[in-house]
This record gives C-alpha cells, sequence and structure tokens, in this order.
C-alpha cells in the first residue's frame, strides 16, 4: 500500500471511532488525558495567553476549547472528528483545516502551535513538523504532548495495558473492536530525543514527565 492509502486508511480509522471517541478516551484513559490536557492549557498560557492558534490533530475539538483563542485553526483528517469539534466550537473563531500535518497550508501565520497527543500519527515526524514550522511567527511556540517512550516498569504497564486491554474496552465502548485494534497498532513509541531533535532553531523552555510518567510535555519557543 502506497503512502496515500496508508495515510486515509488510518483517517477511516478515526472517522468509525469518531461518534463515541470523547466517551471511550475517557473511560480507557481514567480521565488522564483530561488532566493531562488542563495541564498543558494552563503551561501554555504562562507564557501566551492569547492570539491566533493551530491546533494539530485536533480530534473532537478539546484541546482547543481549552486553549480558546481569538482565532484557531484546528487541522485534522478526519472530516468525522471535525464535524463534531464544530458542534463543540461553533461560537469561536474557529477554521477547520481536513488536511495532514506534512503537507498542509495554513492561511496565514501563527502565534502557537499545539499538537496535544497528535505527532505520534505523523507519517514523517520531521517532515510534519519542518511544514508547519513554516507557519508559526518567529518568537512563536511549538507545544507538544506526547507519550514517550521509557524504561520505567510503569511505562510498560501502560504500554501492555493499551495493547491489550484498551482494544477490549474500547471496543466494547464503540461497538469497533477490530478498529480498536487497529487504532492500537497506530500508536507509536517515541522518545524525547526524537521530537526534541526535530525542533532545531527553537529554545526549548518546557520539557517534563507527567504523571504518570509516560508522556512528556515539551514546549519550544521558536529562535527571533
Amino acid at each position: 500500500m502506497g503512502e496515500k492509502g496508508l495515510k486515509l486508511k488510518n483517517v477511516q480509522i478515526y472517522e468509525k471511532l469518531a461518534p463515541k471517541y470523547d466517551v471511550a478516551t475517557k473511560v480507557v484513559s481514567f480521565g488522564i488525558e483530561d488532566f493531562w490536557r488542563k495541564k498543558f492549557s494552563k503551561t501554555i498560557k504562562k507564557y501566551i495567553n492569547n492570539g491566533i492558534l493551530l491546533d494539530v490533530g485536533s480530534a473532537t475539538g478539546d484541546m482547543a476549547k481549552s486553549m480558546d483563542f481569538f482565532k484557531m485553526y484546528l487541522l485534522d483528517p478526519s472530516k468525522e472528528m471535525n464535524i463534531i469539534a464544530n458542534e463543540k466550537l461553533k461560537d469561536k473563531n474557529i477554521v477547520f483545516i481536513e488536511d495532514f500535518a506534512e503537507i498542509a497550508q495554513i492561511p496565514t501565520q501563527v502565534d502557537v502551535i499545539t499538537a496535544f497527543m497528535a505527532v505520534r500519527n505523523f507519517d514523517d515526524l520531521n517532515k510534519g513538523i519542518k511544514n508547519l514550522d513554516k507557519y508559526l511567527k518567529k518568537g512563536g511556540y511549538f507545544a507538544i504532548v506526547e507519550l514517550t517512550k521509557s524504561n520505567s516498569l510503569l511505562f510498560k504497564l501502560s504500554m501492555f495495558y493499551m495493547s491489550k486491554i484498551v482494544p477490549i474496552i474500547g471496543g466494547m465502548i464503540t461497538g469497533e473492536y477490530e478498529t480498536y485494534k487497529k487504532f492500537d497498532k497506530m500508536i507509536k513509541n517515541i522518545c524525547d530525543e526524537d521530537i526534541l531533535k526535530n525542533l532545531d532553531g527553537y529554545e526549548i523552555i518546557e520539557n517534563v514527565r507527567l504523571f504518570p510518567p509516560i508522556a512528556s510535555l515539551i514546549i519550544a519557543r521558536k529562535n527571533e
């Protein structure tokens, strides 16, 4: 299967999960993703609390809702996810871009790029970040939360849970057990270093492990 075919196949997985994605995510993560998202938003707002935002892998719009910036671009290749996000954010100044990070074109430069649990879905991390970087203003912020590898027992247990248990629970909630098994295979294990080496030309101002220590929060400021 070619690169385009693989991308479309992955999008189809999210299309199927979209109607019950929020409920399933809250249940299988025991609410941890909500906790991380609130901390992420609060940390970003220490540095900038309004402006133009680009949210990458925006899914059903929870990250954009948490940020609530003056103008927000939501980038996600899933039409069904965008429809749900639009319902949540219909009173906000939102523009939806249905495309992939590696090739998306943004109509203006932005002050902040957020990627909450999103870079793992990039087909090419370097190409994705490089393309998005074109649309970030100098002095702007690239902010990422992602599951990242560690040698801790907790991380290994978490990966076992995600690969063996999550498809069962998620499948029960959504009725898409086979789809959830494919969804798990899409999740790539990423090291902090994989992200940081692609942020050349940035000052790393936050790089912390979240609790439980299976994910990293990284905020980088683009050099002037």
